[in-house]
């Protein structure tokens, strides 16, 4: 979460949604001031912020989840960085690597998983995001699949003249640019029924090469309730921590500028 008083903007990153390089060109640029944690959400934000914060702009990268799911597939693959075999980064010792994302990433590795195999051993339930918890208090939604455009046009909604370009960041090695290439029609029917209600929600579209998609009552039913369940469990039960993040990563070097 980015925070800049001087052009009164609040930029809140979300998993997987360029949120780094969004972050550190904010953080160079525009006067950006880590807030929280990295992926901290707007009711974090509210509970902390004064009268005059809470008027600032709000803005947000929303991303197609399949493409999320071929990326997070493509880094546990190829070890990005070396983070999944890091016990530096493991959660039990202070990191963001948690046990289920090792699991994850054994898996592949140890079984040298294609992403179908991978995707029907841990894509089960509909699908579902930190988006929930975000979209409806952004006065504006970049489209990752516009970001270059949206990143530039939120800039200038939030008064600022002349707005750099984003530079690309992070980019996912390995990952294939045609999403049919991961979900092949062996695992049609299970990718409608686990990404189906959210990209309803959020006018997102399947691949046209799909034709008319009919997405299932019961996946849309479980959509509902387990939303209603993360939002729960988010606000209530989950242990937010504002510690500083590892030396080395843009969000922690940040926090470390700031201090």
């Amino acid at each position: 979460m980015i925070i800049s008083h001087k052009y009164k903007f609040l930029f809140i990153g979300l998993p997987f949604s360029a949120s780094s390089a969004i972050s550190k060109e904010l953080h160079l640029n525009y006067n950006g001031e880590p807030f929280l944690r990295k992926h901290s959400m707007y009711y974090e934000f509210k509970n902390l912020a004064t009268q005059d914060e809470l008027n600032y702009f709000v803005f947000a990268v929303l991303r197609n989840p399949m493409e999320i799911a071929v990326t997070v597939y493509e880094k546990m693959k190829a070890n990005a960085k070396g983070n999944f075999t890091n016990p530096e980064l493991f959660s039990e010792n202070g990191g963001y690597i948690t046990k289920k994302q090792r699991n994850k990433f054994n898996f592949i590795k140890d079984n040298n998983s294609t992403f179908q195999e991978y995707f029907i051993k841990f894509h089960q339930k509909p699908y579902d995001n930190l988006s929930s918890l975000t979209i409806k208090n952004c006065d504006f939604v970049i489209k990752h699949e516009t970001i270059a455009k949206d990143y530039q046009l939120a800039l200038r909604k939030a008064g600022v003249s002349n707005p750099k370009p984003l530079p690309v960041a992070n980019k996912t090695v390995g990952k294939k640019n045609d999403l049919l290439e991961y979900y092949t029609n062996d695992i049609k029917e299970i990718s409608i029924a686990v990404f189906g209600p959210f990209l309803e929600k959020y006018n997102y579209s399947f691949p046209k090469e799909w034709g008319e998609v009919k997405i299932p009552l019961k996946s849309k039913f479980e959509f509902l309730i387990l939303g209603v369940l993360r939002k729960l469990s988010q606000k209530y039960f989950k242990n937010h921590t504002n510690k500083i993040e590892l030396e080395g990563t843009i969000y922690g070097d940040m926090q470390r500028d700031k201090n």
